[in-house]
């Protein structure tokens, strides 16, 4: 069994990659306390983002008052070991915290908060990069 640690140390890797492959310098913030995963240079300045990566199509679990406006959210779905045996690929889905507050993506349920698998896997979430700033452009 994978720890949710590992998982999302994993998805934080994963995104900053992305990020990277895209064109923005990034840099991960280390820690076990923290609201902010990465600071990715863009042409509007510095942003940031949380990463939140699981191995299942459930929920990620995050709370609707740590939400900020003004940082983006990039949910990583791992896959699961048979899936990656398969080769298939992470699925990010990029939201902006006005986008989760304003379509009140965050689901209660008993006992915590989170935002659902099944409420971002649409063309307006999954895999929408251009959501982001453009990158900052080398010099």
């Amino acid at each position: 069994m994978i720890d949710k640690n590992s998982s999302h140390l994993a998805g934080e890797f994963l995104v900053a990659g992305e990020l990277s492959r895209r064109g923005y310098s990034v840099s991960i913030t280390m820690g076990n306390a923290k609201s902010i995963d990465i600071l990715a240079d863009t042409k509007k300045g510095v942003i940031k983002i949380d990463a939140k990566a699981g191995r299942t199509k459930g929920n990620w679990p995050i709370s609707k008052d740590s939400i900020e406006k003004d940082m983006y959210y990039i949910f990583v779905y791992l896959q699961t070991f048979k899936e990656i045996e398969n080769n298939k690929a992470p699925e990010f889905f990029i939201v902006s915290g006005r986008e989760i507050l304003n379509k009140k993506l965050v689901t209660r349920w008993k006992t915590r908060q989170g935002i659902r698998y099944s409420d971002l896997k649409n063309k307006k979430y999954k895999e929408r990069w251009d959501k982001l700033p453009k990158p900052k452009e080398s010099q």
